[in-house]
């Protein structure tokens, strides 16, 4: 009896250290796991930061190509604008009696309505356009390429019409002023 008691002592301290080495092994596991897991979230934040970082070096390199060609090709006559409008019966008939005549011998035009026909290979003016235009209010829009630096400047006119539109012309009042200053300055 004593043996059978002994034989049990035994087995259950077998179990008692399979119990004990099974919580080791998962502690171990746990630790392991979070270890790589830090690891991997480490590697992908800095994956998504190197993207990131190439991505935006790529928008400025796609910028600085656009305001080269539109200099090399544009700048040598002397047209250092951008005028990107449309077709628009808000803005069409405006433009072409007041901007045109004010601007129109230092202006290159891009007629939005007409950018089907913007084929390959891409033009100076359409690649400064693609590259600064953005998304939002790009058209009736004025880009001003100064004849040195990197300083270009966009004036949109979308929200200026849009009250112009109602009878204010406060906004498009001072967007043209704003496109005058950036037009008139030497640099």
């Amino acid at each position: 009896m004593a043996s059978a008691t002994a034989e049990k002592l035994r087995i259950r301290e077998k179990a008692m250290i399979v119990i004990m080495l099974k919580r080791i092994g998962a502690a171990l596991a746990v630790v392991i796991g979070v270890v790589l897991l830090w690891r991997g979230l480490l590697m992908l934040a800095a994956g998504i930061t190197a993207v990131a970082i190439i991505a935006y070096l790529f928008v400025q390199w796609r910028k600085w190509r656009a305001v080269r060609r539109f200099r090399a090709v544009w700048g040598i006559q002397g047209k250092n604008l951008l005028l990107v409008y449309s077709e628009s019966p808000h803005w069409h008939r405006y433009v072409n009696e007041n901007w045109l005549p004010r601007w129109g011998h230092r202006a290159v035009v891009l007629n939005w309505s007409e950018r089907r026909s913007w084929t390959r290979p891409v033009r100076a003016e359409v690649a400064l356009f693609r590259a600064f235009a953005g998304r939002r209010e790009f058209n009736p829009l004025g880009i001003v390429v100064p004849n040195a630096g990197s300083d270009v400047h966009v004036v949109r006119f979308w929200r200026a019409f849009r009250e112009y539109k109602h009878g204010k012309d406060r906004l498009l009042r001072q967007a043209e002023a704003e496109l005058e200053r950036h037009v008139a300055s030497p640099r």
